[in-house]
Protein backbone atom coordinates (compact mmCIF):
# COMPACT_ATOMS: atom_id res chain seq x y z
CA UNK A 1 0.00 0.00 0.00
CA UNK A 2 2.95 2.32 0.61
CA UNK A 3 4.02 1.99 -3.03
CA UNK A 4 0.46 2.62 -4.25
CA UNK A 5 0.09 5.67 -1.99
CA UNK A 6 3.39 7.06 -3.27
CA UNK A 7 2.30 6.43 -6.85
CA UNK A 8 -0.91 8.38 -6.24
CA UNK A 9 1.25 11.14 -4.80
CA UNK A 10 3.03 11.49 -8.13
CA UNK A 11 -0.36 12.26 -9.71
CA UNK A 12 -0.92 15.28 -7.47
CA UNK A 13 0.39 17.87 -10.01
CA UNK A 14 -2.28 16.70 -12.47
CA UNK A 15 -5.21 17.14 -10.09
CA UNK A 16 -7.07 19.60 -12.36
CA UNK A 17 -7.14 17.17 -15.30
CA UNK A 18 -8.01 14.34 -12.91
CA UNK A 19 -10.84 16.36 -11.38
CA UNK A 20 -12.26 17.24 -14.80
CA UNK A 21 -12.04 13.59 -15.84
CA UNK A 22 -13.85 12.56 -12.66
CA UNK A 23 -16.63 15.08 -13.29
CA UNK A 24 -17.09 13.82 -16.84
CA UNK A 25 -17.03 10.20 -15.69
CA UNK A 26 -19.61 10.89 -12.97
CA UNK A 27 -21.78 12.63 -15.56
CA UNK A 28 -21.31 9.66 -17.88
CA UNK A 29 -22.22 7.27 -15.07
CA UNK A 30 -25.37 9.22 -14.24
CA UNK A 31 -26.43 9.32 -17.88
CA UNK A 32 -25.83 5.59 -18.32
CA UNK A 33 -28.20 4.89 -15.41
CA UNK A 34 -31.14 6.72 -17.04
CA UNK A 35 -32.03 4.51 -20.08
CA UNK A 36 -33.34 1.53 -18.03
CA UNK A 37 -35.81 3.84 -16.26
CA UNK A 38 -37.10 5.11 -19.62
CA UNK A 39 -37.26 1.53 -20.92
CA UNK A 40 -39.27 0.56 -17.83
CA UNK A 41 -41.83 3.27 -18.63
CA UNK A 42 -42.06 2.11 -22.26
CA UNK A 43 -42.70 -1.51 -21.17
CA UNK A 44 -45.18 -0.73 -18.39
CA UNK A 45 -46.97 2.37 -19.73
CA UNK A 46 -46.70 2.17 -23.54
CA UNK A 47 -46.67 -1.57 -24.16
CA UNK A 48 -48.55 -2.65 -21.02
CA UNK A 49 -51.07 0.22 -21.23
CA UNK A 50 -51.25 0.09 -25.04
CA UNK A 51 -50.80 3.88 -25.12
CA UNK A 52 -48.60 5.11 -28.02
CA UNK A 53 -49.10 8.81 -27.36
CA UNK A 54 -45.88 9.17 -25.35
CA UNK A 55 -43.76 6.67 -27.33
CA UNK A 56 -42.24 9.34 -29.61
CA UNK A 57 -41.21 11.50 -26.62
CA UNK A 58 -39.62 8.57 -24.82
CA UNK A 59 -37.70 7.42 -27.95
CA UNK A 60 -36.50 11.00 -28.50
CA UNK A 61 -35.45 11.16 -24.85
CA UNK A 62 -33.45 7.93 -25.24
CA UNK A 63 -31.74 9.27 -28.40
CA UNK A 64 -30.88 12.52 -26.60
CA UNK A 65 -29.46 10.69 -23.59
CA UNK A 66 -27.24 8.45 -25.75
CA UNK A 67 -26.09 11.39 -27.94
CA UNK A 68 -25.11 13.48 -24.91
CA UNK A 69 -23.47 10.42 -23.36
CA UNK A 70 -21.31 9.97 -26.49
CA UNK A 71 -20.11 13.59 -26.31
CA UNK A 72 -19.27 13.26 -22.62
CA UNK A 73 -17.41 9.98 -23.25
CA UNK A 74 -15.36 11.59 -26.04
CA UNK A 75 -14.20 14.43 -23.78
CA UNK A 76 -13.52 12.09 -20.86
CA UNK A 77 -11.51 9.56 -22.87
CA UNK A 78 -9.43 12.21 -24.65
CA UNK A 79 -8.52 14.04 -21.43
CA UNK A 80 -7.84 10.81 -19.52
CA UNK A 81 -5.51 9.28 -22.11
CA UNK A 82 -3.73 12.58 -22.81
CA UNK A 83 -3.18 12.88 -19.05
CA UNK A 84 -1.70 9.36 -19.00
CA UNK A 85 0.77 10.19 -21.76
CA UNK A 86 1.75 13.46 -20.03
CA UNK A 87 2.35 11.60 -16.76
CA UNK A 88 4.59 9.06 -18.51
CA UNK A 89 6.48 11.82 -20.31
CA UNK A 90 7.16 13.72 -17.09
CA UNK A 91 8.13 10.57 -15.18
CA UNK A 92 10.50 9.41 -17.91
CA UNK A 93 12.21 12.82 -18.00
CA UNK A 94 12.40 12.84 -14.21
CA UNK A 95 14.11 9.44 -14.20
CA UNK A 96 16.61 10.54 -16.84
CA UNK A 97 17.39 13.74 -14.93
CA UNK A 98 17.93 11.67 -11.78
CA UNK A 99 20.18 9.19 -13.59
CA UNK A 100 22.44 11.99 -14.80
CA UNK A 101 22.97 13.14 -11.22
CA UNK A 102 23.98 9.74 -9.85
CA UNK A 103 27.63 8.99 -9.19
CA UNK A 104 29.79 6.82 -11.44
CA UNK A 105 29.90 4.12 -8.78
CA UNK A 106 26.17 3.50 -9.31
CA UNK A 107 26.64 2.91 -13.04
CA UNK A 108 29.57 0.60 -12.38
CA UNK A 109 27.35 -1.77 -10.38
CA UNK A 110 24.18 -1.44 -12.53
CA UNK A 111 23.88 -2.63 -16.11
CA UNK A 112 22.83 -0.17 -18.81
CA UNK A 113 20.16 -2.55 -20.10
CA UNK A 114 18.57 -2.77 -16.65
CA UNK A 115 18.40 1.02 -16.39
CA UNK A 116 16.92 1.26 -19.89
CA UNK A 117 14.27 -1.28 -18.90
CA UNK A 118 13.25 0.76 -15.87
CA UNK A 119 13.11 4.02 -17.82
CA UNK A 120 11.07 2.52 -20.67
CA UNK A 121 9.27 -0.76 -19.93
CA UNK A 122 8.50 -0.05 -16.28
CA UNK A 123 7.33 3.48 -17.04
CA UNK A 124 5.13 2.23 -19.88
CA UNK A 125 3.59 -0.32 -17.49
CA UNK A 126 2.14 2.59 -15.52
CA UNK A 127 0.17 3.91 -18.52
CA UNK A 128 -2.79 1.59 -17.93
CA UNK A 129 -2.70 2.43 -14.22
CA UNK A 130 -3.06 6.16 -14.92
CA UNK A 131 -5.59 5.96 -17.78
CA UNK A 132 -7.77 3.18 -16.34
CA UNK A 133 -6.79 2.44 -12.77
CA UNK A 134 -6.90 5.78 -11.00
CA UNK A 135 -10.05 7.50 -12.26
CA UNK A 136 -12.09 4.46 -13.29
CA UNK A 137 -11.69 2.94 -9.83
CA UNK A 138 -13.39 5.92 -8.19
CA UNK A 139 -16.09 6.09 -10.85
CA UNK A 140 -16.78 2.35 -10.78
CA UNK A 141 -17.21 2.58 -7.03
CA UNK A 142 -19.74 5.40 -7.59
CA UNK A 143 -21.50 3.34 -10.26
CA UNK A 144 -21.60 0.41 -7.88
CA UNK A 145 -23.12 2.53 -5.12
CA UNK A 146 -25.58 4.19 -7.53
CA UNK A 147 -26.70 0.87 -9.02
CA UNK A 148 -27.04 -0.62 -5.53
CA UNK A 149 -29.26 2.28 -4.41
CA UNK A 150 -31.51 1.95 -7.48
CA UNK A 151 -31.72 -1.85 -7.09
CA UNK A 152 -32.79 -1.43 -3.46
CA UNK A 153 -35.34 1.22 -4.52
CA UNK A 154 -36.79 -1.03 -7.23
CA UNK A 155 -37.10 -4.13 -5.01
CA UNK A 156 -35.08 -4.81 -1.87
CA UNK A 157 -35.70 -8.57 -2.02
CA UNK A 158 -34.14 -8.96 -5.47
CA UNK A 159 -31.33 -6.60 -4.39
CA UNK A 160 -30.39 -9.00 -1.59
CA UNK A 161 -30.28 -11.87 -4.09
CA UNK A 162 -27.95 -9.79 -6.31
CA UNK A 163 -25.57 -9.23 -3.36
CA UNK A 164 -25.05 -12.94 -2.64
CA UNK A 165 -21.94 -13.33 -4.93
CA UNK A 166 -20.04 -10.31 -3.49
CA UNK A 167 -18.38 -12.14 -0.52
CA UNK A 168 -17.00 -14.75 -2.94
CA UNK A 169 -15.69 -12.04 -5.26
CA UNK A 170 -14.02 -10.25 -2.32
CA UNK A 171 -12.34 -13.48 -1.16
CA UNK A 172 -11.12 -14.21 -4.69
CA UNK A 173 -9.73 -10.69 -5.00
CA UNK A 174 -7.75 -11.09 -1.78
CA UNK A 175 -6.26 -14.36 -3.04
CA UNK A 176 -5.32 -12.83 -6.39
CA UNK A 177 -3.55 -9.87 -4.75
CA UNK A 178 -1.36 -12.11 -2.61
CA UNK A 179 -0.55 -14.54 -5.42
CA UNK A 180 -0.09 -12.27 -8.45
CA UNK A 181 2.02 -9.38 -7.14
CA UNK A 182 5.26 -11.38 -6.58
CA UNK A 183 4.84 -12.94 -10.03
CA UNK A 184 4.55 -9.53 -11.71
CA UNK A 185 7.61 -8.25 -9.84
CA UNK A 186 9.71 -11.25 -10.91
CA UNK A 187 8.49 -10.82 -14.50
CA UNK A 188 9.63 -7.20 -14.54
CA UNK A 189 13.01 -8.20 -13.12
CA UNK A 190 13.40 -10.85 -15.83
CA UNK A 191 12.49 -8.28 -18.49
CA UNK A 192 15.29 -6.11 -17.11
CA UNK A 193 17.65 -9.09 -17.51
CA UNK A 194 16.63 -9.41 -21.18
CA UNK A 195 17.35 -5.72 -21.80
CA UNK A 196 20.70 -5.97 -20.04
CA UNK A 197 21.70 -9.05 -22.05
CA UNK A 198 20.53 -7.52 -25.32
CA UNK A 199 22.36 -4.25 -24.72
CA UNK A 200 25.55 -6.06 -23.71
CA UNK A 201 25.53 -8.38 -26.72
CA UNK A 202 24.70 -5.70 -29.28
CA UNK A 203 27.48 -3.51 -27.93
CA UNK A 204 29.88 -6.45 -28.22
CA UNK A 205 28.59 -7.85 -31.53
CA UNK A 206 32.02 -7.55 -33.18
CA UNK A 207 33.61 -9.67 -30.48
CA UNK A 208 30.80 -12.24 -30.70
CA UNK A 209 31.14 -12.54 -34.46
CA UNK A 210 34.94 -12.52 -34.49
CA UNK A 211 35.07 -15.45 -32.04
CA UNK A 212 32.18 -17.26 -33.72
CA UNK A 213 30.14 -17.33 -30.50
CA UNK A 214 26.75 -16.60 -32.07
CA UNK A 215 25.27 -20.00 -31.15
CA UNK A 216 26.51 -19.78 -27.56
CA UNK A 217 25.12 -16.27 -27.10
CA UNK A 218 21.86 -17.33 -28.73
CA UNK A 219 21.45 -20.07 -26.11
CA UNK A 220 22.25 -17.62 -23.31
CA UNK A 221 19.71 -15.13 -24.64
CA UNK A 222 17.16 -17.91 -25.08
CA UNK A 223 17.73 -18.98 -21.47
CA UNK A 224 17.28 -15.41 -20.20
CA UNK A 225 14.16 -14.93 -22.32
CA UNK A 226 12.77 -18.27 -21.18
CA UNK A 227 12.89 -17.20 -17.54
CA UNK A 228 10.85 -14.13 -18.46
CA UNK A 229 8.47 -16.30 -20.48
CA UNK A 230 7.87 -18.65 -17.53
CA UNK A 231 7.07 -15.77 -15.18
CA UNK A 232 4.70 -14.26 -17.73
CA UNK A 233 2.93 -17.61 -18.15
CA UNK A 234 2.54 -17.88 -14.38
CA UNK A 235 0.90 -14.45 -14.39
CA UNK A 236 -1.33 -15.42 -17.31
CA UNK A 237 -2.34 -18.61 -15.50
CA UNK A 238 -3.29 -16.55 -12.44
CA UNK A 239 -5.51 -13.99 -14.17
CA UNK A 240 -6.92 -16.44 -16.72
CA UNK A 241 -8.11 -18.53 -13.76
CA UNK A 242 -9.28 -15.62 -11.64
CA UNK A 243 -11.26 -13.52 -14.12
CA UNK A 244 -13.40 -16.30 -15.67
CA UNK A 245 -14.16 -17.54 -12.15
CA UNK A 246 -15.29 -14.05 -11.12
CA UNK A 247 -17.38 -13.70 -14.30
CA UNK A 248 -19.00 -17.08 -13.60
CA UNK A 249 -19.88 -16.05 -10.04
CA UNK A 250 -21.36 -12.76 -11.35
CA UNK A 251 -23.36 -14.65 -13.99
CA UNK A 252 -24.75 -16.97 -11.33
CA UNK A 253 -25.95 -13.91 -9.42
CA UNK A 254 -27.73 -12.63 -12.55
CA UNK A 255 -29.34 -16.04 -13.13
CA UNK A 256 -30.51 -16.17 -9.52
CA UNK A 257 -32.09 -12.71 -9.91
CA UNK A 258 -33.79 -13.79 -13.14
CA UNK A 259 -35.18 -16.95 -11.54
CA UNK A 260 -36.48 -15.25 -8.42
CA UNK A 261 -37.77 -12.23 -10.38
CA UNK A 262 -39.63 -14.38 -12.94
CA UNK A 263 -41.41 -16.19 -10.11
CA UNK A 264 -42.34 -12.84 -8.52
CA UNK A 265 -43.76 -11.52 -11.83
CA UNK A 266 -45.87 -14.64 -12.34
CA UNK A 267 -47.14 -14.38 -8.76
CA UNK A 268 -48.01 -10.70 -9.25
CA UNK A 269 -45.43 -9.45 -6.76
CA UNK A 270 -43.45 -7.52 -9.42
CA UNK A 271 -44.23 -5.83 -12.75
CA UNK A 272 -42.50 -6.99 -15.94
CA UNK A 273 -41.10 -3.49 -16.54
CA UNK A 274 -39.54 -3.46 -13.07
CA UNK A 275 -37.93 -6.85 -13.72
CA UNK A 276 -36.52 -5.68 -17.06
CA UNK A 277 -35.19 -2.49 -15.45
CA UNK A 278 -33.75 -4.56 -12.59
CA UNK A 279 -31.95 -6.89 -15.01
CA UNK A 280 -30.54 -3.85 -16.84
CA UNK A 281 -29.24 -2.44 -13.55
CA UNK A 282 -27.78 -5.81 -12.64
CA UNK A 283 -25.33 -5.16 -15.50
CA UNK A 284 -24.55 -1.74 -13.99
CA UNK A 285 -23.96 -3.52 -10.67
CA UNK A 286 -21.86 -6.49 -11.78
CA UNK A 287 -19.98 -4.74 -14.60
CA UNK A 288 -18.15 -2.25 -12.31
CA UNK A 289 -17.66 -5.09 -9.83
CA UNK A 290 -15.99 -7.21 -12.53
CA UNK A 291 -14.01 -4.22 -13.78
CA UNK A 292 -12.77 -3.50 -10.27
CA UNK A 293 -11.31 -7.00 -10.16
CA UNK A 294 -9.63 -6.39 -13.54
CA UNK A 295 -8.36 -2.99 -12.41
CA UNK A 296 -6.85 -4.75 -9.41
CA UNK A 297 -4.74 -6.70 -11.89
CA UNK A 298 -3.62 -3.36 -13.34
CA UNK A 299 -2.77 -2.17 -9.84
CA UNK A 300 -0.64 -5.24 -9.14
CA UNK A 301 1.34 -4.78 -12.35
CA UNK A 302 1.70 -1.05 -11.65
CA UNK A 303 2.94 -1.73 -8.11
CA UNK A 304 5.56 -4.18 -9.45
CA UNK A 305 6.75 -1.59 -11.98
CA UNK A 306 6.59 1.29 -9.49
CA UNK A 307 8.70 -0.59 -6.95
CA UNK A 308 11.52 -0.82 -9.50
CA UNK A 309 11.12 2.83 -10.51
CA UNK A 310 11.13 4.03 -6.89
CA UNK A 311 14.21 1.92 -6.14
CA UNK A 312 15.94 3.90 -8.87
CA UNK A 313 14.60 7.30 -7.78
CA UNK A 314 15.59 6.56 -4.18
CA UNK A 315 19.23 6.13 -5.17
CA UNK A 316 21.18 9.07 -3.80
CA UNK A 317 24.36 10.38 -5.46
CA UNK A 318 27.46 9.64 -3.46
CA UNK A 319 29.05 12.78 -4.86
CA UNK A 320 26.97 15.87 -4.11
CA UNK A 321 27.47 19.58 -3.57
CA UNK A 322 28.16 20.51 0.03
CA UNK A 323 25.64 22.96 1.56
CA UNK A 324 28.35 25.64 1.63
CA UNK A 325 29.87 24.78 -1.78
CA UNK A 326 31.16 27.77 -3.73
CA UNK A 327 31.08 28.76 -7.39
CA UNK A 328 34.45 29.28 -9.08
CA UNK A 329 34.09 31.68 -11.99
CA UNK A 330 37.80 31.78 -12.78
CA UNK A 331 40.62 29.42 -11.83
CA UNK A 332 44.40 29.70 -12.08
CA UNK A 333 44.85 25.93 -12.33
CA UNK A 334 46.89 25.06 -9.24
CA UNK A 335 46.12 21.48 -8.15
CA UNK A 336 47.34 19.85 -4.92
CA UNK A 337 46.89 16.21 -3.85
CA UNK A 338 47.44 16.13 -0.08
CA UNK A 339 47.93 12.67 1.50
CA UNK A 340 45.18 11.09 -0.60
CA UNK A 341 44.00 7.51 0.03
CA UNK A 342 41.25 5.91 -2.04
CA UNK A 343 39.40 2.65 -2.65
CA UNK A 344 36.50 1.72 -4.94
CA UNK A 345 33.53 0.75 -2.81
CA UNK A 346 34.45 -1.94 -0.29
CA UNK A 347 37.48 -3.11 -2.26
CA UNK A 348 41.14 -2.83 -1.40
CA UNK A 349 42.80 0.56 -1.26
CA UNK A 350 44.11 1.50 -4.72
CA UNK A 351 45.85 4.79 -3.81
CA UNK A 352 48.12 5.27 -0.79
CA UNK A 353 49.74 8.47 0.49
CA UNK A 354 49.39 10.37 -2.81
CA UNK A 355 50.81 13.88 -2.46
CA UNK A 356 51.98 16.17 -5.28
CA UNK A 357 51.44 19.68 -6.65
CA UNK A 358 50.61 20.91 -10.13
CA UNK A 359 51.49 24.56 -10.65
CA UNK A 360 49.25 26.68 -12.91
CA UNK A 361 50.08 25.95 -16.55
CA UNK A 362 52.23 22.95 -15.64
CA UNK A 363 52.09 19.66 -17.57
CA UNK A 364 52.28 16.67 -15.22
CA UNK A 365 52.52 13.14 -16.59
CA UNK A 366 51.50 9.99 -14.74
CA UNK A 367 53.32 6.79 -15.71
CA UNK A 368 53.39 3.30 -14.32
CA UNK A 369 52.34 -0.27 -14.99
CA UNK A 370 48.67 -1.22 -15.44
CA UNK A 371 46.75 -0.92 -12.18
CA UNK A 372 49.19 1.57 -10.69
CA UNK A 373 46.41 4.10 -9.99
CA UNK A 374 46.85 6.58 -12.84
CA UNK A 375 43.21 6.69 -13.95
CA UNK A 376 42.05 6.74 -10.31
CA UNK A 377 43.96 10.00 -9.79
CA UNK A 378 42.28 11.48 -12.87
CA UNK A 379 38.86 10.35 -11.61
CA UNK A 380 39.48 12.03 -8.27
CA UNK A 381 40.52 15.28 -9.93
CA UNK A 382 37.22 15.32 -11.86
CA UNK A 383 35.53 14.46 -8.58
CA UNK A 384 33.82 11.39 -9.97
CA UNK A 385 34.78 10.00 -6.56
CA UNK A 386 35.92 11.46 -3.24
CA UNK A 387 39.08 10.31 -1.46
CA UNK A 388 38.69 8.19 1.67
CA UNK A 389 41.42 10.18 3.36
CA UNK A 390 43.25 13.41 2.57
CA UNK A 391 42.12 16.17 0.26
CA UNK A 392 42.47 17.55 -3.24
CA UNK A 393 42.74 21.31 -3.69
CA UNK A 394 42.07 23.54 -6.69
CA UNK A 395 43.46 27.03 -6.22
CA UNK A 396 43.46 26.33 -2.49
CA UNK A 397 39.83 25.15 -2.36
CA UNK A 398 38.96 21.60 -1.37
CA UNK A 399 37.13 20.01 -4.32
CA UNK A 400 34.35 18.97 -1.93
CA UNK A 401 33.70 22.65 -1.26
CA UNK A 402 33.32 23.54 -4.95
CA UNK A 403 30.05 23.10 -6.82
CA UNK A 404 30.31 20.16 -9.18
CA UNK A 405 29.10 22.04 -12.26
CA UNK A 406 31.54 24.84 -11.53
CA UNK A 407 34.45 22.42 -11.10
CA UNK A 408 33.76 20.40 -14.22
CA UNK A 409 33.23 23.52 -16.29
CA UNK A 410 36.95 24.21 -15.89
CA UNK A 411 38.07 20.63 -16.70
CA UNK A 412 38.04 18.76 -19.99
CA UNK A 413 38.88 15.08 -20.41
CA UNK A 414 40.14 13.22 -23.46
CA UNK A 415 39.92 9.49 -22.82
CA UNK A 416 41.73 6.56 -24.37
CA UNK A 417 38.33 5.04 -25.20
CA UNK A 418 36.88 8.04 -27.01
CA UNK A 419 33.11 8.47 -26.79
CA UNK A 420 31.34 10.34 -29.57
CA UNK A 421 27.59 10.74 -29.87
CA UNK A 422 25.54 9.32 -32.72
CA UNK A 423 25.03 12.69 -34.39
CA UNK A 424 26.95 15.10 -36.61
CA UNK A 425 30.57 16.20 -36.32
CA UNK A 426 29.34 19.71 -35.57
CA UNK A 427 27.13 18.68 -32.64
CA UNK A 428 29.90 16.56 -31.16
CA UNK A 429 32.38 19.43 -31.34
CA UNK A 430 29.92 21.93 -29.83
CA UNK A 431 29.01 19.57 -26.98
CA UNK A 432 31.32 21.23 -24.46
CA UNK A 433 30.59 24.76 -25.67
CA UNK A 434 27.20 25.07 -27.42
CA UNK A 435 27.56 28.85 -27.76
CA UNK A 436 30.82 28.72 -29.73
CA UNK A 437 30.86 30.49 -33.09
CA UNK A 438 31.54 28.78 -36.41
CA UNK A 439 35.00 30.39 -36.48
CA UNK A 440 35.83 29.14 -32.99
CA UNK A 441 34.69 25.63 -33.87
CA UNK A 442 36.82 25.53 -37.02
CA UNK A 443 39.80 26.97 -35.14
CA UNK A 444 39.50 24.19 -32.54
CA UNK A 445 39.29 21.56 -35.30
CA UNK A 446 42.38 23.01 -36.96
CA UNK A 447 44.26 23.06 -33.67
CA UNK A 448 43.48 19.33 -33.28
CA UNK A 449 44.48 18.65 -36.91
CA UNK A 450 40.92 17.50 -37.59
CA UNK A 451 39.71 20.19 -39.98
CA UNK A 452 41.18 18.65 -43.16
CA UNK A 453 39.70 15.19 -42.70
CA UNK A 454 36.35 16.70 -41.64
CA UNK A 455 36.13 18.58 -44.94
CA UNK A 456 36.68 15.30 -46.78
CA UNK A 457 33.62 13.73 -45.15
CA UNK A 458 30.42 13.55 -47.30
CA UNK A 459 28.70 16.51 -45.57
CA UNK A 460 31.72 18.00 -43.87
CA UNK A 461 30.87 19.22 -40.36
CA UNK A 462 27.26 18.08 -40.81
CA UNK A 463 28.20 14.45 -41.47
CA UNK A 464 26.54 11.84 -39.23
CA UNK A 465 29.35 9.76 -37.69
CA UNK A 466 27.34 6.80 -36.35
CA UNK A 467 27.14 5.26 -32.89
CA UNK A 468 30.30 6.04 -30.90
CA UNK A 469 31.78 7.50 -34.11
CA UNK A 470 31.92 4.12 -35.81
CA UNK A 471 32.24 5.71 -39.27
CA UNK A 472 35.58 7.28 -38.33
CA UNK A 473 39.01 5.78 -37.73
CA UNK A 474 40.49 5.62 -34.24
CA UNK A 475 42.81 8.54 -34.91
CA UNK A 476 40.00 10.64 -36.35
CA UNK A 477 37.81 9.96 -33.33
CA UNK A 478 40.64 10.92 -31.02
CA UNK A 479 41.29 14.19 -32.85
CA UNK A 480 37.58 15.06 -32.72
CA UNK A 481 37.58 14.42 -28.98
CA UNK A 482 40.63 16.65 -28.63
CA UNK A 483 38.98 19.39 -30.71
CA UNK A 484 35.89 19.12 -28.50
CA UNK A 485 38.06 19.61 -25.41
CA UNK A 486 39.86 22.56 -27.00
CA UNK A 487 36.57 24.25 -27.88
CA UNK A 488 35.39 23.89 -24.28
CA UNK A 489 38.42 26.06 -23.42
CA UNK A 490 39.17 24.43 -20.05
CA UNK A 491 41.77 25.65 -17.59
CA UNK A 492 42.66 22.06 -16.71
CA UNK A 493 43.03 19.30 -19.29
CA UNK A 494 43.18 15.59 -18.51
CA UNK A 495 44.53 13.27 -21.22
CA UNK A 496 44.03 9.61 -20.37
CA UNK A 497 46.39 7.72 -22.71
CA UNK A 498 45.05 9.75 -25.61
CA UNK A 499 47.54 8.35 -28.16
CA UNK A 500 47.82 4.72 -27.04
CA UNK A 501 45.34 3.19 -29.47
CA UNK A 502 46.17 5.00 -32.73
CA UNK A 503 48.67 4.44 -35.50
CA UNK A 504 51.97 6.28 -35.86
CA UNK A 505 50.66 8.94 -38.26
CA UNK A 506 47.65 9.70 -36.08
CA UNK A 507 49.88 9.80 -32.99
CA UNK A 508 52.16 12.30 -34.72
CA UNK A 509 49.24 14.59 -35.58
CA UNK A 510 47.72 14.29 -32.11
CA UNK A 511 51.08 14.99 -30.49
CA UNK A 512 51.54 18.11 -32.64
CA UNK A 513 48.08 19.26 -31.58
CA UNK A 514 48.81 18.57 -27.92
CA UNK A 515 52.03 20.60 -27.98
CA UNK A 516 49.95 23.62 -29.02
CA UNK A 517 46.90 22.93 -26.87
CA UNK A 518 48.77 22.39 -23.61
CA UNK A 519 50.42 25.81 -23.68
CA UNK A 520 49.18 27.86 -20.74
CA UNK A 521 46.95 25.08 -19.40
CA UNK A 522 47.39 22.87 -16.38
CA UNK A 523 47.45 19.35 -17.77
CA UNK A 524 47.42 15.89 -16.27
CA UNK A 525 48.66 13.41 -18.88
CA UNK A 526 48.33 9.66 -18.37
CA UNK A 527 50.93 8.18 -20.66
CA UNK A 528 51.26 4.71 -22.09
CA UNK A 529 53.93 5.59 -24.61
CA UNK A 530 56.60 7.28 -22.53
CA UNK A 531 58.18 8.88 -25.61
CA UNK A 532 55.20 11.25 -25.73
CA UNK A 533 55.82 12.88 -22.32
CA UNK A 534 59.53 13.63 -22.43
CA UNK A 535 58.79 17.36 -22.43
CA UNK A 536 56.46 17.23 -19.43
CA UNK A 537 57.28 19.67 -16.61
CA UNK A 538 56.92 16.87 -14.09
CA UNK A 539 56.67 13.10 -14.36
CA UNK A 540 55.17 11.03 -11.55
CA UNK A 541 56.00 7.32 -11.60
CA UNK A 542 53.38 5.17 -9.83
CA UNK A 543 53.47 1.55 -8.74
CA UNK A 544 50.96 -0.32 -6.58
CA UNK A 545 49.01 2.87 -5.91
CA UNK A 546 52.05 4.70 -4.48
CA UNK A 547 54.29 7.44 -5.85
CA UNK A 548 57.76 5.98 -6.46
CA UNK A 549 59.42 8.91 -8.22
CA UNK A 550 58.77 12.52 -9.23
CA UNK A 551 60.98 14.53 -11.57
CA UNK A 552 61.73 15.53 -15.14
CA UNK A 553 62.49 13.04 -17.89
CA UNK A 554 66.28 13.44 -17.83
CA UNK A 555 66.50 13.36 -14.02
CA UNK A 556 64.41 10.20 -13.72
CA UNK A 557 66.41 8.44 -16.41
CA UNK A 558 69.60 9.30 -14.56
CA UNK A 559 68.26 7.82 -11.30
CA UNK A 560 67.78 4.42 -12.86
CA UNK A 561 64.55 3.80 -10.94
CA UNK A 562 61.07 2.70 -11.97
CA UNK A 563 60.66 5.30 -14.72
CA UNK A 564 64.03 4.45 -16.23
CA UNK A 565 63.16 0.74 -16.22
CA UNK A 566 59.80 1.38 -17.94
CA UNK A 567 61.44 3.67 -20.50
CA UNK A 568 64.28 1.28 -21.31
CA UNK A 569 61.82 -1.59 -21.63
CA UNK A 570 59.68 0.33 -24.13
CA UNK A 571 62.78 1.47 -25.99
CA UNK A 572 63.97 -2.12 -26.31
CA UNK A 573 60.56 -3.26 -27.57
CA UNK A 574 60.41 -0.49 -30.17
CA UNK A 575 63.93 -1.32 -31.35
CA UNK A 576 62.99 -5.00 -31.68
CA UNK A 577 59.94 -4.08 -33.73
Amino acid sequence: MHVLARLFGYLRPYWKALALTCVLLILSTGLSLLPPLVQRQIVDEVIGGRDLSRLGQMIALLVGIYAFLSLVDFGEQYIRHALGERFLFDLRVRIYDHLQRLSLSFFERTSTGELMSRATNDVNALEHFVTHGVVLTAVDLLRLLGASAILLALDWRLALVALVPTPLIAAGLRWFNRYARPIYRRARDRLGDINAKLQDNLAGIRVIQSFGREDVELERFRSTSQRYYHERVRGIRAWSTFFPAMHFISAMGGIAVLGVGARMVVNGQLTLGTLIAFLSYILSFYEPLRRLTEIDNTFQQAIAAAERIFELLDETPEIQDAPDAIELDEVRGEVVFDDVHFRYGDGDEVLHDISFRMAPGEVVALVGPSGAGKTSIANLLCRFYDPDHGRILLDGHDLRKIKLRSLRRHIAVVLQDTFLFNTTVRENLLYGNPDATEEEMIAAAKAAYAHDFILQLPQGYDTEIGERGVKLSGGQRQRLALARAILANPRILILDEATSSVDAEAEYLIQKALDEVLKGRTALVIAHRLSTIRNADKIIALEGGRIREIGRHEDLLARGGLYSQLYQRQLALSTTE
